[in-house]
């Protein structure tokens, strides 16, 4: 029975998603609304014999909790969402990696606006950001933990990828820290699973293969906004003592750019208004 329900669950869903945000442009041939079954099983890594039998609720075909995981990050699951469809295979939900966060840390990151300051925990996924960084890159609240990754983020965002001037060279800079982070903990799955997520990217091999070993350093970015043009940051990366966390601020690198990011902030009030 409650195949039946998971299964109309996710039909919902997967056909109420905004196509765009996956940067598909819908053209007059399309008919399906949302996402198709094929599109899904795809970012899902699954077969789409296997996602259409999940779908349709067949007693045969109870996905795994691995697979469940999957089809709540390509879909967009919000957390009670991702709890409700473990819950109805009675399969223990993954676990929300954000909890964790002091209030201190939380107010840090806060004080920092209308800059971006987000949180990462020792896997370098991301576990909380503020408005600043929202305004710039969007709310990831509703992602999974490794599409919050940094290194992910880093070789998958294309507006990261497109805008950001030297992109080539601060992927080298993550793929090194990177190399640095997995080094400490080579049995951790979820490094494992991160490695084989990015590992067809050409830019990441090419940067991988040069060997090169890197902490955190001060990193000088120059970011084209589509809303205020041209943005000059600088990144530093602080670790929280005992917490396994790591604090990243960027901050204004100039005065031209503190009052874009002003302008950025007035408008999100404005949007919301």
């Amino acid at each position: 029975m409650n195949e039946k329900v998971l299964g109309h669950f996710l039909r919902y869903k997967r056909e109420h998603v905004d196509p765009a945000v996956y940067s598909i442009v819908p053209d007059s041939r399309r008919r399906t609304p949302g996402l198709t079954r094929d599109e899904v099983a795809s970012m899902a890594h699954v077969s789409v014999d296997w996602y259409t039998r999940i779908e349709q609720g067949r007693s045969n075909a109870t996905p795994s909790a691995d697979v469940l995981t999957e089809v709540c990050r390509v879909l967009l699951f919000a957390r009670p969402e991702v709890e409700y469809v473990f819950n109805l295979l009675s399969l223990a939900p993954p676990r929300d990696e954000r909890k964790g966060v002091t209030n201190a840390v939380m107010d840090l990151i806060e004080s920092r606006n209308p800059s971006p300051a987000f949180v990462m925990n020792q896997n370098l996924t991301v576990l909380t950001t503020n408005k600043g960084f929202q305004q710039l890159y969007g709310v990831w609240d509703r992602q999974l933990p490794l599409t919050r990754n940094w290194v992910w983020r880093t070789f998958n965002s294309d507006y990261f990828r497109q805008s950001l001037s030297g992109w080539e060279q601060y992927s080298q800079y993550v793929t090194a820290v990177f190399r640095k982070i997995y080094s400490e903990d080579t049995d951790s799955k979820f490094l494992s699973e991160l490695y084989t997520a990015v590992q067809e990217d050409q830019a990441f091999m090419n940067a991988w293969n040069s060997l090169a070993v890197s902490d955190f350093k001060t990193q000088y970015l120059l970011l084209d906004n589509p809303d205020v043009g041209e943005l000059y940051l600088i990144e530093n990366i602080l670790a929280i003592p005992g917490a396994n966390h790591y604090v990243v601020f960027e901050d204004a690198g100039d005065q031209a750019t503190r009052v874009k990011l002003k302008q950025l902030a007035a408008k999100a009030g404005d949007t919301k208004s």
